[in-house]
């Protein structure tokens, strides 16, 4: 028995790239002259990916996620080296992937259950389900080119899943559309775990990524840079993210396609106080105790939520991250204005000032909610030298 899905087998791909459009035409007339140059968008590529697992794909912009994602799929072929897929794949690829913008929803539907083999009655029985997944209503019988980018993508992804895939492929999809479909989303991938398929995820949101898949695979400049646990590699591609002078962060408040209206929770502010005190303060003795407050508004009802705060150093080091879901803490918040405390009984922290980011997330802890970074600071100070570094570790010496 094969016990991969997938096998990649020092796989490079090239593609020709021309300064001019016309230079294409050259090149096919003057066959002795060369009008191109040649992008390698991956090399010597070798991969593994067990069946059941969910294997998350992380890397900035132009590394090649979406191409080793397009030679899964089969729709480009290699330049060089062997892919070997086993079982049945549906993909979720880039917004405007795969469907024909001139044909309606439902049309598309059965496009996309010819193209994986189904017949029409097969797919007679499949439509009621997709139909009640994508909620979209009457514009399934509407052309596709009619639609916004959250109807394309309900559409898209309630078809992807409901053909029954042995591997499913999820690329930056649930980046667009509103936050009850984007959970519903998450949920539908949780119970494709469960059932054991096979899932590939791309994200740039590292958080679900870190919450979602068993193993992680990080893609720099064509490369299979690191590959492992996600606790392991993700926050190494953070740090490797947060020294590029252009990137861009997913820690905004709201994303810019994004509806204010969409909005189901609202981080307010954060406070400090002294040690399970209402004195508030801004400025601790290492050692001191600290106690965290967090004001934020519910606008939706949601029966349960999960709250996490993370301390960052000076030089934007990860100190210390917790949340709720993981101390076994539930929250179940009332319509309007709540808040949450957290105490901090010792800071064993060395002098200098450090930041909170604050998240909310559905009962999983999976589907953000509201994320702010910076949301607050406190400076931690001494009245003698302790040592050096960010954390001051309880120790003893010993000496013989």
């Amino acid at each position: 028995m094969n016990n991969y899905a997938v096998e990649i087998k020092d796989v490079t791909k090239q593609f020709k790239t021309y300064s001019n459009p016309i230079n294409r035409l050259k090149e096919i007339f003057y066959e002795s002259r060369k009008f191109s140059e040649d992008f390698t968008a991956l090399k010597g590529v070798d991969l593994k990916i067990p069946k059941g697992q969910t294997i998350g794909l992380i890397g900035e912009n132009g590394s090649g996620k979406s191409t080793l994602l397009q030679l899964i799929c089969g729709i480009l072929k290699p330049t060089q080296g062997e892919v070997s897929v086993n079982g049945k794949i549906s993909a979720l690829l880039e917004l405007g992937a795969g469907f024909n913008p001139e044909f309606t929803g439902k049309e598309n539907v059965y496009m996309n259950g010819a193209i994986q083999g189904f017949t029409k009655e097969e797919m007679d029985v499949r439509l009621p389900a997709i139909e009640d997944f994508a909620e979209i209503g009457e514009f399934i019988n509407k052309p596709v080119k009619t639609y916004s980018s959250g109807m394309y993508v309900r559409l898209a992804f309630a078809s992807a899943i409901n053909v029954d895939p042995d591997i499913l492929i999820v690329d930056e999809a649930l980046a667009v559309g509103d936050l009850y479909f984007q959970l519903k989303c998450i949920e539908k991938i949780k119970d494709f775990k469960k059932n054991g398929k096979t899932i590939i995820y791309v994200s740039h949101d590292t958080y679900s990524v870190k919450n979602i898949c068993d193993y992680v695979v990080w893609i720099d400049k064509g490369l299979v840079r690191e590959q492992g646990d996600p606790i392991q590699i993700v926050p190494r591609f953070e740090d490797f993210m947060k020294m590029k002078k252009d990137v861009v962060t997913n820690t905004k408040h709201l994303k810019e396609d994004t509806d204010a209206s969409d909005l189901a929770l609202n981080i307010l502010e954060a406070n400090f106080f002294e040690y399970m005190t209402k004195n508030k303060k801004q400025q601790f003795e290492i050692n001191d105790g600290m106690t965290v407050l967090i004001k934020y508004d519910l606008l939706k009802p949601i029966e349960e939520i999960v709250a996490g705060v993370a301390i960052f150093g000076p030089d934007g080091t990860s100190v210390c991250g917790l949340n709720t879901k993981l101390d076994n803490e539930i929250i179940k918040p009332s319509l309007g204005e709540n808040q949450i405390l957290i105490h901090y009984n010792q800071l064993n922290l060395f002098p200098g000032t450090y930041n909170i980011h604050v998240g909310f997330f559905e009962k999983e802890a999976i589907g953000r909610l509201d994320y702010k970074a910076g949301l607050g600071s406190f400076n931690v100070i001494s009245s003698s030298y302790k040592g050096e570094g960010i954390v001051l570790i309880n120790h003893k010496w010993e000496v013989n």
